[in-house]
């Protein structure tokens, strides 16, 4: 069965101690950390605690939630990334695929600033996988440009999470996962239509689609940003993402 999970991010304001209990007491495997609150970039101290704390609690930690923007961010943040990453003993580092520019509405001149950039931090991350945060207003906003930026940066260690785009219809979404799934290392779980949020479980026709399609990947599946924004709910949540991954 895929790994079931948590992204710190869902809840910024609790400290990891409490996030570690809490995935544990849901019957989640996995946590990803957040480099904004959690686990800072370039805090390694840090990092090492939260690492030895997730470990000691019987949870693994698929991947590292940067907020490197590319072709955005200074070139130094990246190696503070890496150093996270690296002392929280993750392979993979999530990033921000040139956000808050649509792909429809970027310069030649910035799409090429943002292949060289991506090109530079999966050569410093040579070792690591660097994957392609999946989310509206950014250069992975459409299926079709992310596959173009792909090959366009050419480097065999880039990579996507994915997530259902919230603005988009179901078969769009199917479509999304079959032209990506040679590069998905990772979902984010949750169920939105635009900008409301229902809990996972009204999202049960829709996710087994999602996860039949993805089952033959052994990849995390990451609840993110729940209905409620309630740790005191995960638990509830959890076991709905556990039992359709156990009968997939």
């Amino acid at each position: 069965m895929a790994t079931a999970g948590l992204v710190s991010i869902s809840f910024r304001s609790i400290c990891p101690e409490e996030l570690i209990a809490a995935a544990r007491e849901a019957g989640l495997a996995a946590i990803e950390w957040g480099g904004d609150v959690h686990s800072p970039h370039g805090d390694v101290a840090r990092a090492k605690e939260i690492a030895a704390a997730t470990r000691a609690a019987g949870l693994t930690m698929p991947e590292y939630g940067s907020y490197y923007i590319i072709g955005k961010s200074e070139h130094s943040l990246f190696s503070e990334v890496v150093k996270s990453a690296k002392a929280l003993g993750t392979h993979v580092i999530r990033v921000w695929p040139c956000m808050n520019m649509p792909s429809d509405t970027l310069s030649a001149e910035d799409y090429d600033r943002c292949v060289k950039d991506a090109q530079r931090i999966c050569d410093e991350a040579a070792d690591m996988t660097v994957a392609l945060e999946c989310h509206p207003g950014g250069l992975t906003d459409e299926y079709h440009t992310a596959l173009a930026f792909i090959a366009d940066v050419g480097r065999d260690n880039l990579k996507m999470m994915w997530q259902p785009n919230q603005h988009r219809p179901l078969e769009y979404n199917l479509d999304a996962i079959r032209a990506l799934y040679p590069y998905i290392v990772g979902v984010h779980v949750f169920f939105w239509k635009r900008k409301e949020r229902f809990p996972l479980k009204d999202g049960e026709s829709d996710w087994k689609r999602y996860i039949e399609l993805l089952r033959g990947k052994d990849i995390p599946f990451m609840l993110e940003f729940m209905h409620d924004n309630n740790i005191k709910t995960l638990k509830e949540t959890a076991g709905t993402l556990l039992k359709w991954l156990k009968e997939a």
